[in-house]
């Protein structure tokens, strides 16, 4: 924790600011002046400190002083009276690298706090596709919000993100199932030598260019096509960099326990940290494995891998419905490849059986079944059918569920995304409670206007944060208000490296949040997504102000954060 002693220095009066363990960080004359003073606040310094009465004062992009500055000169002073001034939000795990060069100001992410987000994640790096046929998911994407692929390696996208301007701070990993797109297409098969070559000298090649680390995406192809030998061999060019490996697991269900271990397993064989990416046990039958699977990180952690996690706070997940419910196989190659596979009969048929045989429960077809609790997303080839169930669906088209969903992925060509209403709440508690639990949204930076707003995106995309301050911690209690803030900025900002964020002191860049504790809450929902959650007063990045009255401010004062090269 942070600790703050005001003395007088030549006349001046000086706030020195000293961690738990007794060292300076920085201390500043205070009758200099400052650029912006927010005052009347409570400041949480991130670290689990309780919120303590003081103003801040900015100097450029920096924090210079935290203590009384009544009385001295600024050349805006902002009014945070029975506020909490916090660190700005860092999201260790979002999306919005697919975003990043058609929604600068990131609507839906400042405004509810967030400063830094980490893209990259699941294996999906923008940062490092390419203008070529075998990144046709990534071209349509972009070319739908009238964006494109201009750059050839991860140093031409930040340039263009930095040169283009966003209201974030921006950091990126590399995604695994991208480089393995750029050395093996869409290949479902394991590495050879010459091309395990080739993908660990593409890494090399991003970790030297600014990437903070690997991630992977193992229930996605062509991610999931690794085995752990590649997985191991990746991350040890990672961690050479200093870089972590972060992971959306191979299965979140039935099989979570096998695919935590495999992870854990490349923490010690590689002495690479590992990020457990949105941590959860998929489906009634699966709740409670969390306490099985945070015993593990325990176990791991004593055996010297250091492993932690993120998790977002809703009941639902939400992605592609051919990822929730076919079979891998089914999903080798590109959309075309899918759809000609069931459009065959009998592959269809087959497809079908695999599914039933794996999940007998799919064949009930009430509204109190499964597929009462999986609502379509984005569809965008039939907008009409977003926000309604599968058994719904398939009642009103007097089909089996499972023929339905077959039938609605070839019709839309597999871009079609389901929210799943199959995560306890209980284990939401659980996992949230453990210390060395982040909050990551799993979201992309959107905003309600344009195509964006047509698109019926999950509500963490807007309420991610909020909800953890109003629902966990001032409803529920299972976090204080303390604990929760460092688990939303100096957690994160270490796990990174992040050494001059993620914490509300002198010499730290001035990220900054300013919300009520008391009417802090998320607004958006599944019916209606879009919308922006209340209580987030002020946030600034690096010294500006981008959200403010519940509106952007028009500043794109975001850093391309780049981690040091050189192994």
């Amino acid at each position: 924790m942070l600790s703050a002693a005001g003395t007088i220095l030549d006349g001046a009066a000086v706030m020195l600011i000293t961690t738990d363990r007794g060292d300076a960080l920085h201390s500043v004359q205070a009758d200099n002046g400052y650029d912006t003073v927010i005052e009347g606040g409570s400041v949480l310094d991130g670290l689990g400190g309780p919120p303590v009465r003081a103003d801040v004062g900015i100097s450029d992009d920096t924090i210079a002083f935290v203590g009384d500055l009544a009385g001295v000169r600024a050349g805006v002073r902002l009014n945070a009276t029975g506020l909490r001034v916090a660190p700005g939000f860092i999201d260790i795990h979002t999306h919005s690298d697919i975003s990043a060069t058609f929604h600068r100001q990131m609507l839906s992410m400042i405004s509810q706090g967030v400063t830094t987000q980490v893209v990259g994640n699941c294996a999906l790096s923008l940062g490092l596709a390419l203008d070529t046929e075998v990144f046709s998911f990534e071209r349509r994407w972009l070319r739908a919000h009238g964006s494109a692929i201009v750059w050839n390696d991860l140093n031409g996208h930040l340039n263009h993100v930095r040169d283009s301007g966003i209201a974030t701070n921006y950091v990126m990993l590399a995604g695994h199932g991208t480089i393995r797109k750029r050395v093996m297409g869409l290949a479902d098969r394991h590495a050879a030598a010459d091309e395990m070559q080739a993908m660990e000298a593409e890494l090399a090649r991003a970790m030297e260019q600014g990437a903070w680390g690997i991630s992977t995406g193992l229930e996605y192809t062509p991610s999931g096509y690794a085995n752990l030998e590649e997985l191991v061999a990746l991350s040890r060019v990672a961690v050479r960099y200093g870089g972590l490996y972060a992971t959306h697991l191979r299965n979140e269900g039935d099989a979570l326990l096998e695919a935590v271990q495999e992870a854990l397993d490349v923490g010690l064989e590689a002495g690479i940290p590992i990020q457990l990416s949105h941590h959860k046990a998929e489906g009634p039958r699966n709740w409670g494995k969390v306490r099985q699977t945070i015993q593990m990180v325990e176990d791991a952690r004593a055996k010297g891998v250091d492993v932690q996690m993120d998790q977002y706070p809703y009941t639902a997940y939400m992605t592609n419905v051919g990822v929730q419910f076919l079979p891998m196989w089914v999903l080798a190659g590109d959309n075309n490849d899918v759809v000609a596979r069931l459009t065959d009969s009998a592959t269809r048929a087959k497809v079908a059986e695999e599914m039933r045989s794996g999940h007998p429960e799919w064949d009930d077809a009430s509204p109190d079944g499964p597929w009462g609790r999986v609502e379509i997303g984005i569809v965008r080839g039939n907008r009409s059918i977003q926000g309604r169930t599968i058994a719904d669906l398939a009642a009103e088209a007097a089909q089996p569920p499972i023929e339905y969903l077959l039938d609605l992925v070839v019709s839309e060509r597999n871009f079609v995304a389901a929210t799943n209403f199959a995560i306890s709440e209980d284990d939401i508690a659980f996992v949230m409670r453990h210390d060395l639990t982040m909050i990551g949204s799993d979201a992309v930076g959107t905003g309600p206007d344009g195509r964006s707003g047509e698109d019926r995106v999950h509500p963490r995309c807007y309420g991610t944060f909020p909800r953890v301050l109003g629902r966990y911690v001032r409803e529920e209690g299972v976090l204080t208000e303390a604990e929760a803030i460092r688990k939303m900025t100096s957690l994160p900002a270490r796990r990174l490296g992040l050494k001059d964020r993620g914490v509300l002191a002198p010499g730290f860049r001035a990220d900054i949040t300013v919300y009520d504790a008391e009417t802090i809450r998320d607004e958006a929902t599944y019916n209606e997504p879009h919308r922006y959650a209340s209580g987030i007063a002020l946030v600034l990045v690096n010294g500006r102000t981008v959200w403010s009255s519940g509106s952007w401010t028009g500043a794109l004062p975001g850093a391309v954060l780049r981690r040091d090269a050189g192994p």
